[in-house]
């Protein structure tokens, strides 16, 4: 929403400080896409920005799962909350929750193929993927942003990269030979 927000009143609200006549959301197209295009992006590079931008999430939600398995944040900040007033009503709801995700898991065969997770504990799996989940979903205002400055660095490293590997080329307007 903040985004959309952004983009609908902040044209007419610097027109009226006296900035340019466009406003609202074609102003800040306009702006964005000006932006963009004094930096050396355009409209084709944002596939690869795409791609990059996801890569760096997959590979950051793996690494963070399997970080969350062999740590297990959970025991570890669970234990001493555990004698906290209403934490009985949590674990019966946990517990039910765990019952359900270990018979889902178990009817997961695809699983068992899987040469990383093979030999996992598959309630080990999910705790872990939990608490990835809420460790990313924590640090998301943080990572989105670098994430999103690393894809825009790489597809200006990729561009800076082909611009400078390109041969020169020979003209063929060359002055007449005089024969």
């Amino acid at each position: 929403m903040g985004l959309l927000t952004s983009l609908l009143f902040a044209g007419p609200l610097s027109m009226l400080y006296g900035a340019k006549s466009e406003g609202g959301i074609k102003g800040s197209v306009g702006r964005m896409k000006e932006y963009f295009t004094d930096q050396g992006l355009t409209a084709a590079d944002l596939p690869a920005a795409l791609i990059f931008h996801e890569a760096i999430s997959v590979g950051f939600a793996a690494f963070t799962w399997s970080a969350c398995y062999g740590i297990q944040p959970s025991v570890t900040i669970a234990r001493p909350m555990a004698g906290l007033p209403g934490a009985s009503k949590v674990a019966g709801a946990f517990d039910r929750a765990l019952a359900f995700s270990d018979k889902k898991v178990a009817g997961m065969k695809w699983l068992k193929k899987v040469p990383v997770v093979k030999h996992a504990t598959p309630r080990r799996l999910t705790v872990s993927l939990a608490e990835s989940l809420v460790f990313r979903g924590s640090i998301k205002p943080i990572t989105f942003g670098v994430k999103l400055y690393v894809s825009y660095k790489f597809v200006v490293w990729g561009k800076n990269r082909t611009r400078a590997s390109r041969p020169a080329c020979l003209s063929l307007a060359l002055p007449p030979s005089e024969s």
